[in-house]
């Protein structure tokens, strides 16, 4: 029989509760290791967003409509998640190579692209091999500004009217038909020009261009009779009393224009709006998309931003993630009607 004396008994008690807080530790401590390991194998979603600089690609030259949304916004978001947002202009095929090469990148939220109607709705129905599906190849964060067209002539052109200008169109068509300019094959200004020539009768001729800049240089220096130029090319101008305003392509007037009458008015049914959109490749992260839509939310939500967007005749226009994908998953179909109906094919 193995006998214990108590000095023995409170020496052997100490040394096994001794034991026991070094177990009881070594097992904390390995499951600290355990859970930083798991951690660490997380995406860069469940880390600070963002990091670094955000790339956000711009498919369309400096100048027009869709550049100056994103230099607005993308100024915006730097300042509210501390990171540069840094503007890429990628041009070519009516918006389509910026958008395939946005579709392309990463999924980790450091690559954005500034989509519009004419990128995510129209070019599937007008181009044969866009590189990518605006549905399945993108995440539809929100929608971050709506405008409308405003058709403007040159001072040359002998019109003050939308009916004068059908009327001088109609008169002009067999001799000096009048032709108009637009940033691409598919463009905004393409397709308000292709609507307006099929509800009118008018033999309107289409002019591409690479881009809203050149188009608007060579309008105003008279190598071109008019445009459906978007609000934020076209306003500039016509304030500076270097294009004369005719009519707006939305079914209200415009604040930025009151004195301007609506398409609509001399041309019941009359309408086209554009939109913009923030787009993260297929696989981003879901908190990646949330943070952003929050953020730009946020951003459109500002004084500063909807001043900026005002002067340049902008509506900012958010919503959310769900919202805004089904808003392209019908515009598509939508737009895919209008191409085959007026008969607009790439030139």
């Amino acid at each position: 029989m193995v006998v214990i004396r108590q000095s023995e008994y409170g020496l052997l008690t100490y040394s096994l509760l001794k034991v026991g807080l070094v177990i009881k530790k070594a097992i904390a401590t390995g499951f600290a290791i355990c859970l930083a390991g798991l951690f660490s194998t997380l995406p860069v979603a469940a880390q600070t967003y963002p990091a670094k600089p955000v790339r956000l690609i711009t498919p369309f030259p400096p100048g027009g409509g869709t550049d100056v949304v994103a230099r607005i916004v993308g100024a915006k978001l730097a300042e509210l998640l501390g990171q540069p947002f840094i503007t890429e202009n990628k041009a070519g095929a009516g918006g389509s190579l910026g958008t395939e090469l946005a579709a392309r990148a990463a999924p980790d939220g450091y690559t954005l692209v500034l989509g519009s109607t004419a990128t995510h709705a129209v070019n599937p129905s007008l181009y044969s091999n866009i590189g990518y599906d605006p549905v399945v190849d993108f995440i539809s964060v929100s929608s971050v500004a709506t405008t409308p067209l405003l058709l403007v002539v040159n001072p040359q052109v002998p019109a003050t009217t939308v009916p004068e200008l059908i009327a001088l169109s109609k008169a002009r068509a067999a001799s000096a038909p009048l032709n108009f300019a637009s940033a691409g094959s598919g463009s905004a200004q393409h397709l308000g020009g292709e609507l307006f020539k099929t509800m009118t009768g008018t033999a309107i001729t289409h002019i591409p261009y690479k881009g809203a800049a050149p188009a608007m240089s060579d309008l105003l220096g008279g190598h071109v009779a008019m445009a459906f130029d978007t609000m934020p090319s076209a306003l500039p101008q016509v304030r500076a009393d270097k294009l004369r305003a005719l009519g707006i392509s939305s079914l209200r007037r415009h604040p930025a224009l009151p004195d301007v009458p609506t398409i609509a008015e001399s041309v019941p049914g009359y309408e086209y709006v554009s939109w913009y959109g923030i787009f993260v490749p297929k696989g981003t992260p879901s908190v990646i998309v949330d943070r952003l839509n929050a953020e730009i939310k946020r951003a459109l939500a500002s004084k500063d931003v909807q001043e900026k967007f005002k002067a340049a005749g902008i509506d900012p226009e958010w919503s959310s993630t769900v919202d805004f994908t089904a808003l392209v998953a019908r515009e598509v179909p939508k737009w895919r009607k209008v191409i085959q109906q007026a008969g607009v094919k790439v030139d």
